[in-house]
């Protein structure tokens, strides 16, 4: 991959028609390489821009676009999916844990899919699609091939080609917030989950164990009732020590590799990753792209802003209404270029039409880049652009050392 532009800012001031046209227009221009589009907005309306049904397969647009409307559900399911599985065998492998059900209930419902958080989810997508060859290659059989320009969610898999490898992203992101949640990368809220889950089980078991050694001359009629220390209890997840043991490492080998991928993914971002910020001349719109670009700076290169659904000059002395709101967006639109004087700044103007379909997106791309080479449209502030190789590092979770840890704390 040697390009991703990502487009952010407010919602409904045009990410999506600008995200589009500037891929319909670097398709045309580069039909040697290969462009993705992908949107990460909860609502969304690639399908309705291009009259043509997306969805969650990759999608060929013309020879060399292709485009996607990612369901985070599903991606988010196949990555946490081992993860879970694996969590859940060793939670209700300890005979204390499975009789608090409460405690066992919370965690594992932590891990399941459909308690993840939407922007972590849209994050496990992006980082699977941008940290491969081929960038698909985690995601299953049927998202590894693409639905050709003239077939739809019907075709067979085996009629439908395998993807390739993209040589260009370009990311329709949600509203700020979201986009900021995107960039974070998914590691923190699965990690956490995993290690309270570790550390819950190794605490409480331990406790149990010096209680256990207390009552043990005893053995209380009641404990015995509940199985808390017959050593016959039957369990069909019953494992023993070492197969604990190894289930333990596992699981922090997963958290090690997310922990590699995440770094690679941020290291990526601020590699070859390029933030343009799409804003209206309006002032929530102008706080808006104020507030994200503060807040993007440490995840990625801001490197430029689209203005987009200006007056046209002409349309000035045709009404009093007309020339009111000409007035109004001349003053932020100016506001714009103060406050970001040293970003690359492309406009656009309102069309008295949607621009919909490959020529209307090509009328939207013309209007803004007109007077724009392909350089300046992929790397604008003239950057050197790295795309980092990944490095393969030990584990440093080990169980052994981990459990050594928490029983000396």
């Amino acid at each position: 991959m040697e390009n991703l532009l990502v487009f952010g800012g407010k919602g409904g001031v045009g990410k999506s028609s600008i995200s589009a046209a500037t891929a319909v227009f670097l398709a045309n221009q580069l039909t040697d390489k290969k462009i993705l589009l992908i949107s990460f907005d909860i609502a969304h309306n690639l399908s309705d821009l291009f009259d043509k049904k997306i969805g969650n397969d990759v999608t060929q647009i013309t020879n060399n676009l292709f485009a996607i409307e990612p369901d985070p559900d599903k991606y988010a399911e196949r990555y946490t999916g081992e993860l879970s599985k694996k969590a859940r065998i060793l939670i209700k492998s300890s005979k204390i844990i499975s009789m608090i059900t409460d405690l066992e209930t919370i965690i594992t419902e932590s891990l399941q899919s459909k308690n993840i958080p939407l922007a972590m989810k849209n994050s496990l997508f992006f980082q699977s699609i941008i940290d491969a060859e081929n960038p698909m290659a985690d995601i299953g059989e049927k998202q590894m091939k693409y639905k050709g320009i003239n077939q739809n969610d019907s075709t067979p898999l085996d009629l439908r080609k395998k993807i390739p490898a993209f040589d260009i992203l370009v990311c329709d992101f949600p509203p700020t917030g979201n986009m900021i949640a995107l960039f974070e990368v998914p590691q923190d809220n699965a990690q956490r989950s995993m290690k309270f889950t570790l550390r819950v089980l190794s605490t409480v078991q331990n406790s149990f164990n010096k209680i256990k050694k207390l009552t043990k001359w005893a053995k209380p009629a009641a404990w015995i009732a509940k199985g808390l220390v017959n050593d016959e209890r039957n369990d069909d997840y019953k494992l023993e020590k070492e197969e604990q043991k190894n289930l333990a490492q596992d699981i922090l080998d997963i958290l090690h590799d997310m922990e590699r991928r995440s770094s690679r993914i941020s290291s990526i971002i601020k590699g070859i990753g390029s933030l343009r910020l799409v804003s209206i001349a309006e002032k929530p719109s102008f706080e808006e792209v104020k507030r994200a670009k503060k807040m993007s700076e440490p995840f990625i290169s801001i490197d430029g802003l689209h203005i987009n659904r200006l007056i046209p000059e002409d349309e000035r002395g045709r009404s009093k209404y007309l020339d009111n709101l000409y007035g109004y967006q001349e003053k932020y639109q100016n506001l714009i270029h103060h406050e970001f004087s040293e970003l690359k700044i492309w406009e656009s103007n309102l069309l008295d039409h949607p621009p919909l379909g490959i020529e209307g997106l090509m009328e939207l791309a013309n209007n803004i880049y007109n007077q724009t080479s392909i350089e300046d449209i992929l790397n604008p502030s003239h950057r050197i652009l790295v795309n980092p190789q990944e490095k393969i590092e030990e584990n440093p979770y080990q169980i052994k050392k981990i459990k050594k840890d928490w029983e000396e704390a």
